[in-house]
């Protein structure tokens, strides 16, 4: 029991944020199950930073896009649980920077009928340019 923290559930919590080993790669997931505690904003802005860099990594379309969807629900839950504000937090810019990318990218792909992996080319790279305008942001803000 030397070094464990619990959760106001009496869940154990095997490590926090600071006390983790430099191999250690923590994730939202792990901390939605009580693997190791966010104690702060900028604890829970490097993990997310981190993942992001994973989702942008993917190459398949539906991988990326999946990928994404898990971990925008996985921060809205680990947003509900932590015990800080967390403020203007949210992929709302995200969704904005998005929809005129993809639009252009299928406005510029859609002339010929049979252009169907080129669309679908312009629309993974339209969300890795929306995603690193995020992951941007969100670095800019540390």
């Amino acid at each position: 029991m030397e070094g464990s923290v619990y959760s106001n559930l009496g869940l154990k919590m095997n490590r926090t944020f600071r006390e983790k080993r430099d191999e250690d790669v923590f994730t939202l997931k792990d901390f939605l199950e009580h693997k190791f505690t966010i104690s702060t904003k900028e604890e829970l802005k490097k993990t997310f930073a981190r993942e992001l860099k994973l989702v942008l990594q993917k190459e398949n379309l539906f991988d990326l896009i999946n990928s994404f969807f898990e971990l925008e629900t996985d921060l809205h839950h680990v947003i509900d649980l932590v015990e800080f504000e967390v403020n203007n937090f949210n992929f709302d810019e995200f969704y904005k920077n998005l929809s005129p990318v993809i639009m252009r990218s299928l406005l510029e792909n859609a002339q010929n009928s049979d252009n169907a992996p080129q669309i679908l080319k312009s629309i993974k790279e339209s969300l890795r340019i929306a995603l690193e305008e995020e992951l941007y942001q969100l670095e800019d803000n540390f």
